[in-house]
C-alpha cells in the first residue's frame, strides 16, 4: 500500500544509516505514553508479527502537503517519505478521534452518550476507544455531533525500512 510519513531530515540520515526507522519513546510527550501503549496493544492483536514493543510510526494515506502547517516546527528541515508498506502491517484509524484517546476521553457517538460518561466521571471510557478502527460506525454519527472525514484516516507500522522507500520529498517547515 502506498503510504506518506513526515519525519526530520536529522531522522531520516539516521534511518538511511541504519536501514530503517522505528518510532522512539523519547519523541512523545510523557502524557501520551499511555495512550501509545494502548495503541500498542491493539497493534499487538491487528498486525502479524508485531512484538507489541516498538513504538509505532505514523502513516497517512493522503497526500501529505509540503507547505501545510504543522508538520514540523517551523523552519525545520524535513522530509515526506513516499513508502509502500504491505497493507497487513498498518492498523488504520481516525486522526480526530484518536485525539479523545491522548486526552483521555471516551470515544462517543453522541452528545447523549458523551454526558453519561460524564455523569459517571469517564468510568470505562477505555471500553469504547476500539471504536477508532471501525469507520463504518463512525460514518452512522450525526454530523452535528462529529463529521467523520475519510482523508484524515491516519495508520501505524511498527517500521519502516529503506526497502519501503519509494519517493523522499525535502521541505522547510511552515
Amino acid at each position: 500500500m502506498i503510504v506518506q510519513t513526515v519525519m526530520p531530515l536529522e531522522l531520516y540520515k539516521i534511518m538511511r544509516e541504519q536501514g530503517y526507522y522505528e518510532g522512539n519513546e523519547k519523541y512523545i510527550w510523557d502524557s501520551f505514553i499511555g495512550p501509545y501503549k494502548w495503541m500498542m496493544g491493539e497493534m499487538k492483536k491487528r498486525i502479524p508479527h508485531y512484538d507489541g514493543e516498538t513504538y509505532p510510526v505514523w502513516v497517512w494515506q493522503r497526500t501529505v502537503n509540503r507547505n501545510e502547517e504543522c508538520l514540523l516546527a517551523p523552519g525545520r528541515r524535513g522530509v515526506i517519505l513516499i513508502l509502500d508498506i504491505p497493507d497487513e502491517d498498518i492498523l488504520w484509524s481516525c486522526f480526530t478521534k484518536w485525539h479523545s484517546i491522548l486526552n483521555d476521553f471516551p470515544v462517543t457517538l453522541s452528545e447523549e452518550e458523551w454526558n453519561l460518561f460524564i455523569e459517571k466521571d469517564f468510568k470505562d471510557k477505555e471500553e469504547t476507544w476500539s471504536r477508532i478502527f471501525d469507520f463504518e460506525l463512525l460514518k452512522t454519527i450525526d454530523p452535528d455531533w462529529y463529521k467523520f472525514e475519510p482523508e484524515w484516516i491516519q495508520g501505524v507500522t511498527p517500521r519502516i525500512e529503506m526497502k519501503h522507500v519509494k519517493k523522499v520529498k525535502r521541505f522547510i517547515a511552515k
